[in-house]
């Protein structure tokens, strides 16, 4: 709530024009020299973490293994698949990679849904926004 409070003083002072001492601290392209050790490991971490999800295997060998009204990630080739298999035993594959900014989905087993661990969209069980930042569905699977 506080920074909500700084925001609007700040916001009013830059709209009006007025000198405010608090715009370097809160510019958005501000970068320090302690802050840049910090700002490179995370951004290593991110793509590290990117690189893996993209290389491990998936979470079932095929998709037989997927029971009923469950999902799971299936490694098919260079691939992943987010496979889903209705109740009725049909199954729905979809790309398993978030259409935001690329990460891998994962199956949620308590809502039934497929989602993005790195911004939280959310897709239902075939695919579809359910949440986003995403704003498309995950496309069918190649």
């Amino acid at each position: 709530m506080t920074h909500g409070t700084i925001a609007g003083l700040l916001t009013t002072d830059l709209i009006m024009g007025r000198e405010c001492s608090w715009v370097p601290l809160y510019d958005p392209s501000r970068v320090t020299f302690s802050s840049a050790a910090e700002f490179a490991k995370e951004n290593i971490n991110v793509a590290a973490q990117y690189v893996s999800d993209y290389l491990t295997g998936g979470e079932v060998a095929s998709a037989e293994e997927i029971a009923p009204g469950r999902g799971a990630i299936i490694r098919r080739g260079l691939t992943k698949i987010a496979a889903y298999r209705s109740e009725d035993g049909t199954l729905h594959e979809r790309s398993a990679i978030c259409t935001h900014l690329g990460c891998i989905v994962s199956w949620n087993t308590g809502e039934k849904t497929w989602d993005c661990p790195c911004h939280g969209s959310r897709f239902d069980r075939y695919g579809g926004v359910f949440n986003g930042p995403a704003n498309t569905d995950l496309p069918p699977a190649e």
